[in-house]
């Protein structure tokens, strides 16, 4: 006997609606615990604050996450996607991957790039990196532990091969995450200076200097 397949039913207009809008609702929500926790830490963040920069309630917050600890891993978890999609973004369809010296290059430029548009990527990583807790534990092994590894493991092969600096994998780390990160985190105080960091020009001249400061100077690196 043959058996007749049946599509599901549709989804009914106002019930596409009414999750649109719900997903936009905690969009807004995330975007907007990002920016209360740079600037406040966990422990100083306000709810109530992160409901109205979001446009909405406190009980929207409740609705959507069981907790403030919960809110704040969500938007962790929010802050690393939209890095991840910025880096791809910049990179484009024919990701080298961080593999070769020109590769790793390509990596560094749609880093910075990211980064210029993140700026609460290094200010919530300063907010807990700085003292041992549950919550660094939680970002070290769900988001820093992972690209740690990736960087450090592909700067290890390269410089082994003596193509890049003999740069010590770990010091390379962190020297680039800090270099590429802190224009962009002070841009107030470079604007009184007289300077636009979050420039077009600016950010990618920032960019070359970076891999020409790792790599050399290499035009064919450095794009």
């Amino acid at each position: 006997m043959s058996t007749i397949e049946t599509s599901p039913p549709a989804t009914p207009p106002t019930t596409r609606r009414r999750q649109a809008r719900a997903t936009a609702t905690r969009t807004a929500l995330l975007d907007a615990a990002l920016e209360e926790f740079a600037a406040h830490g966990f422990e100083g963040a306000s709810t109530r604050a992160i409901a109205t920069a979001a446009g909405t309630h406190q009980p929207q917050i409740n609705y959507h996450f069981d907790s403030k600890e919960e809110l704040w891993k969500s938007a962790v978890d929010h802050l690393f996607g939209r890095l991840d999609d910025a880096v791809r973004e910049h990179l484009g369809a024919a990701d080298p991957g961080w593999g070769s010296r020109a590769g790793f290059a390509a990596n560094i430029h749609a880093f910075v790039r990211a980064a210029a548009g993140l700026p609460e990527l290094n200010r919530i990583m300063v907010q807990e990196a700085t003292i041992d807790s549950e919550r660094l534990q939680w970002i070290v092994e769900r988001h820093t532990r992972p690209r740690f590894e990736l960087v450090t493991e592909q700067w290890r092969r390269l410089r082994a091969d003596g193509v890049v600096a003999d740069i010590d994998e770990t010091v390379l780390y962190y020297s680039l995450v800090g270099a590429a990160s802190l224009a962009y985190v002070n841009a107030p105080e470079a604007r009184l200076l007289g300077h636009d960091t979050l420039a077009d020009s600016f950010i990618e001249a920032h960019a070359t200097a970076l891999v020409t400061m790792f790599l050399g100077a290499d035009e064919e690196t450095a794009r």
